[in-house]
């Protein structure tokens, strides 16, 4: 290949390479107007606006150009050094050098936490405090206040997921605008404690302490039925039961 060849070799690939390069930067300014607190179309207003204003500023500069079509003495030259540099063609190593082992990052864990459901959903309603919901995006920090534990928002939406929590799409806090979050009526209601017996030897209020090993004694009554004298005792265990003992005979008046 000749010199000629190479030059225009390199300054096409160099174009090609210097315009990907524009539109990959262009696309990446583009997507970030997007707003991840937002749903529909609200979230993606941004983008159009941003696609609006390149569309805009790449009419003025072309009108710019055909009002004053010197410019191009400029810029023709400023975009070929750029290509010439981008199509630079890679230099060869001056020996093959062995490749080094990639050694992986370690990657930082999130602290497991040890709530139970409960005790997360009991967290949940805390951090929501007054309000009727919290977003998403505000939830990490409240609940990293009130533990003292750094949460991020996927360690928050798994443990919304365990805890059977749902996400609403649209949740209203004051001072911001509507976004992805969790209503405090969407919570589960807390389960009612359950009652525990007293330990023995305490009374409750209201009730007579028992004595141990105390028995209520009947007294015994006596009648004479004809010649008959009879004892009756109240059973202690049954009152509707009536113990009846025939003593013996009993005196007649004369």
């Amino acid at each position: 290949m000749s010199r000629l060849n190479r030059a225009v070799t390199r300054l096409a690939t160099g174009a090609t390479l210097l315009g990907r390069r524009l539109v990959d930067r262009a696309s990446a300014w583009v997507r970030a107007g997007r707003r991840d607190d937002l749903t529909g179309w609200q979230a993606s207003l941004g983008c159009w606006v941003r696609l609006a204003l390149l569309f805009a500023g790449l009419w003025i500069v072309w009108r710019i150009i055909r009002a004053a079509p010197a410019l191009l003495w400029g810029i023709a030259p400023a975009v070929g050094i750029a290509a010439w540099r981008a199509g630079r063609p890679p230099r060869k190593p001056a020996a093959p050098a062995a490749a080094a082992a990639e050694v992986p990052e370690p990657v930082e864990e999130q602290p497991v936490s040890t709530l139970s459901d409960a005790e997360f959903i009991d967290l949940v309603r805390r951090a929501i405090g007054p309000r009727s919901g919290v977003h998403l995006a505000v939830l990490p920090e409240l609940l990293g206040e009130l533990t003292g534990e750094a949460w991020s928002a996927a360690r928050v939406r798994a443990s919304l997921a365990a805890a059977g929590v749902p996400v609403a799409g649209s949740v209203r806090m004051r001072g911001r605008r509507v976004s992805t979050g969790v209503r405090l009526d969407a919570l589960p209601c807390p389960s009612p404690p359950t009652p525990v017996a007293p330990p023995r030897g305490v009374v409750p209020a209201g009730q007579e302490p028992a004595t141990p090993g105390a028995t209520t004694t009947a007294t015994p009554g006596r009648r004479q039925v004809g010649d008959l004298l009879i004892e009756m005792v109240d059973d202690a265990t049954n009152p509707s039961r009536t113990h009846v003992r025939v003593i013996g005979k009993g005196v007649t008046e004369r």
